[in-house]
């Protein structure tokens, strides 16, 4: 269920902020600086997924930890 929960947080985020890039960053306009973004949301995305895996299989995992946040 975390997998599950950690991919789809991943790809929601990933598209949504690819979605910015696309809109605001036009290809004519400013190329180097849409493919500089365009790379730094790869890494960012890549970062953020290592996190979760780490944070999941090394640790309680994100629904045991929203739950204690809840509870507390």
């Amino acid at each position: 269920m975390d997998a599950i929960l950690c991919a789809t947080i991943i790809i929601h985020s990933h598209i949504g902020f690819e979605s910015i890039i696309i809109d605001y960053l036009p290809k004519k306009r400013v190329p180097k600086t849409r493919a500089l973004f365009w790379w730094g949301l790869r890494a960012g995305t890549i970062v953020v997924a290592i996190g979760l895996y780490e944070f999941e299989t090394n640790d309680v995992g994100v629904t045991e930890a929203i739950k204690r946040i809840w509870m507390a």
